[in-house]
């Protein structure tokens, strides 16, 4: 029998997370899928997890020769050579999908020519902030089957026609840091076929956030140094994703930001957060977003300018 779906299931030495996660495939509405599970790097836990548990799907291991760590853009990529199904979804091995997930996804996938973006929800926003903030940013600012930008979408919980994914030939493997990796790939796809991204909140998944606020800003500002200047560079023509107009423009209100991003004001305001208003905490947190993402930015700028 044919199988509709190919579940692209990226992982790294998360034994734990992913068990829940397969466990969450294993309670689908919509059981004519199987599993492309790409394993990153040794992860003896994730291997020895796959090993001694079944599955009432076909699970497909995939790995780097030597067992090597690469990412997770080329964990992703591993994928390309076995996809064999119509159509494809992708889930970060930390989500755990609501038992309908593939069966909303199909849904609109059979009613409209698109990419489906699935929801992830995170159980912890009452404890941790940037699991609050990021709850209200991108495509959770939309409602439920509305199209939203192209660059909103994100491999973590997304489904579309296999032959997409693999027609752009997958994510950018040059990319090994953190950040920018969903975002590139969306760029080519909008270039290649300018499919409407539609997004799908029935098709959720859950999951808990263990990154700090602080780590986040550090993790951002090592992007803005590093993914995002790649990213400019090879889409020139890209403006509006991460502030990039704001980080390359020579109006005064760019310069001004760029100034206040870069001084300590950021850093003064979080300490607000602790005791925040919602409007307010949001407000505190984006400009610490884009302050972190600057400061990456101008450290690279430096950096060049010294060679």
């Amino acid at each position: 029998m044919s199988v509709t779906f190919d579940v692209i299931v990226p992982t790294y030495d998360n034994p734990d997370e992913l068990a829940a996660c397969l466990d969450g495939l294993a309670q689908q509405t919509f059981r004519n899928f199987r599993v492309l599970l790409c394993i990153d790097g040794e992860s003896p836990g994730v291997r020895r997890l796959v090993e001694r548990t079944s599955f009432p799907f076909d699970v497909v291991v995939l790995s780097h020769p030597a067992l090597a760590h690469r990412g997770r853009n080329a964990t992703r990529n591993l994928a390309l050579t076995a996809i064999r199904s119509p159509l494809l979804a992708m889930l970060d091995s930390d989500v755990v999908p609501s038992p309908r997930w593939l069966d909303e996804h199909y849904a609109l996938l059979r009613q409209d020519c698109c990419i489906s973006l699935g929801d992830i929800r995170y159980t912890n926003t009452q404890d941790n902030v940037w699991a609050r903030y990021i709850q209200t940013r991108g495509k959770n600012k939309y409602h439920h089957r509305d199209r939203v930008p192209y660059y909103y979408f994100t491999t973590g919980n997304v489904a579309l026609a296999s032959k997409y994914f693999v027609q752009v030939g997958g994510q950018d493997e040059h990319m090994r840091s953190y950040g920018g990796g969903d975002t590139e790939l969306a760029i080519r796809l909008q270039k290649a076929f300018t499919l409407p991204v539609i997004f799908n909140a029935q098709a959720v998944g859950w999951s808990h956030m263990n990154k700090t606020l602080v780590q986040a800003l550090e993790q951002l500002q090592q992007f803005g140094g590093e993914n995002l200047p790649y990213i400019v560079g090879k889409h020139p023509e890209v403006r509006e994703i991460f502030g990039v107009e704001y980080l390359r423009g020579q109006r005064i209100r760019d310069r001004l930001l760029r100034m206040l991003a870069r001084s300590p004001m950021p850093d003064v305001l979080l300490r607000c957060v602790p005791n925040p208003i919602a409007p307010v905490e949001r407000a505190i947190i984006h400009f610490a977003v884009f302050s972190a993402i600057a400061r990456g930015w101008m450290y690279r700028d430096r950096g060049a300018a010294a060679q």
